[in-house]
């Protein structure tokens, strides 16, 4: 009795492990972290003030007046969204933007985040990288 129930046991746990690395499988790891903000956000930084991207926010806890087009079909945003690169966050803007995601008519720089990808960025979606909690823009990127 003891041989079948190990047997059906084993093979669950390696069916198990199998789908886990499946699911788990990370995207790119990259070494610094880039992020889209308005102009404005590089003038703080230079005078020394703090500027966060923001992490994850619940719908409940979403501030009024949040454009829709950043926040996820439950009303809650997703976080910060990243990029792996500054080429790859310059060459998205014009997209965010037609998207509504991003306001149109604004200048949009690319910004360091003090975060570090395999810790601190999530998929959202294939191809869309978040933040898993609020960080700190750093500087503009070159």
């Amino acid at each position: 009795m003891t041989r079948r129930v190990r047997w059906p046991l084993a093979a669950l746990s390696f069916c198990l492990a199998v789908l886990a690395g499946c699911a788990s499988e990370p995207g790119p790891s990259c070494g610094t972290v880039y992020t889209l903000g308005e102009a404005e956000a590089a003038q703080a930084i230079a005078r020394g003030q703090t500027v966060t991207k923001p992490g994850p926010v619940p719908a409940h806890a979403v501030p009024r007046g949040t454009p829709r087009g950043v926040l996820e079909p439950d009303g809650s945003y997703a976080g910060g969204r990243v990029f792996c690169s500054a080429a790859e966050a310059r060459a998205a803007a014009p997209e965010l933007v037609a998207q509504g995601v991003l306001p149109e008519g604004r200048s949009w720089r690319v910004y360091i985040v003090a975060a570090e990808w395999d810790k601190d960025v999530y998929e959202k979606r294939p191809g869309e990288y978040r933040l898993r909690r609020p960080a700190r823009i750093t500087q503009v990127a070159n």
